[in-house]
């Protein structure tokens, strides 16, 4: 009887605690959201984003709802998904830097279905085994013998496609150019065809990144789809060739980031598979021979337009070629003293960044300036919104490499190959890529637009790229 009277108190008694706290206890009050709208139902803001998107004027999108709420932080609802969009260094280095546990890339499903190591490689691993490769890829053992690569072929190439031309389509050569040369340090190849008839399938290929996912005869993603079976049909040929090529010769001298990717293991000691060697090989393809075009010739047409700029970066490279006499390739410490040149490319991305944001995904709740992101939002981190705010680059409109020289910008301001454990594995190779190119082109041609006042739009809607191909006159020195 006691016991069960004992029993029936400690019952009711927790009866009535949780009535007490259901009816009278404060709720536990959570953050709020980020001030903002999800604009019209389905569709959101995609249309005003889009707009903006295609004509560069994502910073525009983003600095009219930051100073509407007063915050580097707002929602709204693009492509169908409930996004934060993001702003300013602070936000830069949250998202390349401190939120390694809260977000990750997101990949909309044109890509994972383009890319289908995406459903069971994890991006922090994907990322990780990224770098690891690259960093080996660069190492100071090879990195000589990468810059000799990159200018015998620069030199190749002016001679073969340019010297002797009296009019060139910029854009296109320059494509051509560095999707050869990421062809032969990816993977090896140097036959010219193979080279033609990998280009020709890419480009289909990577229009279809952010293409509607209908795989129907006719879509642009069908096509893409098509293409990038194609290329691993012959990716599947080229691994198996070096693989036997590796058993043959387990020191094999070649090196190229295909090899290093079949002699990778993670920390469990398990190689990559197939998909995903061909995955990580076309990645580093597409993120190196577009992005890199695209800044070779937006410099081109910046350096055009400024004389004063163009006379100071000429006297520096002919100074480089002066001391470099009587050798003839470039070497690292050639690169080093590029420093003009590279301020002048920095200005250049700030000034029209190649990628005006990037897309994340958060995978848990968290807050961020006390603002509460649930776990499944999107977040979108804009880089124009920051690298043309005059708090963070005074007078932002005007043209100014020396913004770049000396100690630079403060870390974080401008970011066109991300930062912190998010930096581009590729910065190293892209950077030195375009001085090597820079300065062959410099030393031998000048050139005059014949579309002067041609735009820059971002069709597709990723990358910037002339609408016209740059076409120039040329003239040899």
């Amino acid at each position: 009887m006691d016991l069960f009277l004992l029993s029936f108190a400690t019952t009711l008694t927790i009866i009535i605690y949780s009535l007490f706290k259901y009816f009278f206890a404060k709720p536990k009050e959570k953050m709020p959201l980020a001030p903002g709208t999800f604009g019209w139902p389905i569709i959101g803001e995609t249309i005003q984003f889009l707009f903006s998107l295609y004509y560069g004027l994502v910073h525009e999108f983003v600095q009219e709802r930051t100073k509407k709420y007063n915050s580097h932080v707002f929602k709204t609802s693009l492509l169908g998904q409930k996004v934060v969009v993001f702003s300013g260094p602070a936000a830069n280095k949250f998202i390349f830097s401190q939120g390694n546990k809260l977000i990750i890339g997101w990949r909309p499903k044109s890509v994972q279905k383009l890319f289908p190591s995406t459903s069971f490689v994890p991006i922090e691993h994907d990322t990780k085994r990224a770098h690891n490769v690259i960093s080996y890829f660069l190492n100071s053992q090879n990195v000589e013998r990468l810059i000799s690569t990159m200018d015998n072929m620069s030199h190749l190439h002016l001679k073969n496609h340019w010297k002797g031309k009296n009019e060139v389509m910029v854009y296109d050569q320059v494509k051509l150019f560095t999707f050869s040369l990421s062809i032969k340090a990816f993977m090896g190849i140097e036959d010219s065809d193979k080279i033609l008839n990998l280009y020709e399938k890419f480009k289909i290929f990577t229009q279809g990144l952010l293409a509607v996912d209908i795989n129907l005869p006719g879509t642009t993603f069908y096509k893409a789809m098509k293409a990038g079976n194609e290329l691993r049909k012959q990716m599947k040929v080229i691994i198996k060739q070096r693989r036997v090529e590796l058993l043959e010769n387990p020191n094999l001298s070649k090196v190229d980031v295909l090899t290093q990717m079949i002699n990778e293991q993670d920390e469990d000691g398990k190689y990559m598979t197939e998909v995903e060697i061909e995955d990580k090989v076309f990645g580093f393809i597409i993120g190196s021979y577009d992005t890199t075009a695209t800044t070779i010739t937006l410099t081109m047409k910046y350096l055009q337009q400024m004389p004063e700029f163009f006379n100071e970066i000429i006297q520096e490279q002919n100074e480089i070629s002066r001391q470099m006499m009587p050798r003839k390739e470039l070497c690292w410490n050639d690169i080093q003293k590029m420093r003009k040149t590279w301020s002048f490319v920095n200005e250049v991305l700030r000034n029209t960044p190649v990628v005006q944001g990037i897309f994340r995904e958060a995978i848990e709740d968290f807050t961020y300036e006390d603002f509460y992101i649930p776990k499944g939002w999107k977040i979108y981190l804009s880089f124009g919104a920051t690298q043309k705010n005059g708090e963070y680059f005074p007078n932002p409109t005007k043209f100014d490499p020396s913004r770049f020289e000396g100690n630079g910008q403060v870390p974080y301001t401008s970011v066109p190959f991300g930062g912190g454990h998010r930096m581009c594995p590729g910065k190293e190779f892209a950077r030195i890529l375009i001085l090597v190119f820079l300065h062959h082109l410099l030393k031998n041609f000048r050139w005059e637009p014949k579309v002067p006042l041609e735009k820059i739009l971002y069709p597709f809607f990723l990358l910037a790229i002339p609408t016209d191909g740059y076409p120039i006159t040329l003239s040899s020195i």
